[in-house]
């Protein structure tokens, strides 16, 4: 009797434990989502009537580029476009092909120092295109829409546009090697690191968390990673207006692919998808450096040091 009883007062315990647990996790979960609709709802949707308030309107006009890279960047990252600006950036002729980078901003709200800040910036170095839209990692798609209407009106006479993060080395001149080995000028062509069958992520606590009301299927269609991605200049124009019909979500990547399904556009993979590179090896290695097309990195620091010295004097690979 003794024995049974002990074991009831277990049984108890146990279930009051699993109770609250439970009763914990449900409360959870439910303010996560309370969260997650709060953000989700204090972003707009694209298209809204934007307006730039710092352009370079004339630019592809008069200078007449074969590919357009853009670099989407925080106004506030004036470290990030200096080293672009003294490394990759300053490569503006390869191949007898001009190439032109740009930085897109958003605006950031009541900082008037800073945007005087930028207006002198953009006046020492008119590459600066800012959009007055909030700038912040939720309104990436914004972003990337915004980027998608200038060039459509902008840039129609150029062969390719390139969106390209900040925190990337890129190699000019192998993505120049890359597009000029096409066989013809592409047209609903879009390349890069392409992913397929990734998974919506259903947890309110994950950072890339979407609501099955928003997107109701698992998996995203195809789309080029973030990082960097190439396409003909017919695409700016066509994804910008499909986007109407594709409901928003704040994964700028994934949501171009669900504009290119929408289109009937499939990513290619790049001839060599091992140029692509998000994970480098830790110990840095000229040849391998030297022989790729975007690479993510640590810091400006680091993007600096590796494209001086694969760029000097030394014996080439």
């Amino acid at each position: 009797m003794f024995c049974k009883s002990w074991l009831l007062v277990g049984l108890f315990i146990l279930l009051n434990v699993l109770l609250l647990y439970f009763t914990a996790t449900t409360l959870e979960t439910r303010k996560w989502q309370k969260m997650a609709k709060k953000t989700w709802n204090h972003h707009v949707a694209y298209p809204q009537n934007y307006r730039f308030i710092l352009d370079q309107p004339k630019k592809c006009e008069e200078q007449k580029p074969f590919v357009v890279v853009i670099v989407p960047v925080a106004p506030q990252n004036v470290e990030a476009r200096n080293a672009i600006r003294i490394t990759w950036g300053s490569e503006e002729l390869v191949q007898d092909k001009l190439v032109l980078v740009l930085f897109l901003l958003g605006s950031q709200s009541a900082n008037e120092t800073l945007q005087e800040q930028l207006q002198n910036e953009s006046q020492v170095y008119q590459d600066i295109i800012q959009s007055n839209f909030l700038d912040s990692y939720r309104n990436l798609t914004i972003k990337t829409l915004v980027m998608m209407e200038w060039l459509s009106k902008n840039c129609p006479q150029a062969s390719y546009g390139a969106k390209v993060d900040a925190d990337v080395l890129l190699n000019i001149k192998n993505l120049l090697h890359m597009l000029l080995s096409l066989k013809s000028l592409q047209r609903n062509y879009i390349t890069g690191l392409v992913l397929s069958g990734n998974i919506v992520l259903r947890d309110p606590s994950s950072k890339f968390y979407i609501p099955h009301d928003v997107y109701p299927k698992s998996r995203y269609p195809p789309y080029p990673l973030g990082m960097c991605y190439i396409f003909s200049m017919d695409l700016p124009e066509k994804i910008l207006h499909i986007s109407r019909h594709v409901r928003p979500i704040f994964i700028e990547d994934a949501y171009v692919g669900m504009c290119l399904k929408h289109l009937g556009i499939a990513p290619k993979k790049p001839p060599n998808i091992g140029q692509f590179v998000v994970k480098p090896p830790q110990r840095f290695n000229r040849c391998y450096y030297s022989g790729r097309i975007a690479i993510l990195t640590n810091s400006q620091t680091q993007l600096i040091s590796y494209w001086m010295d694969f760029h000097s004097d030394k014996r080439p690979c």
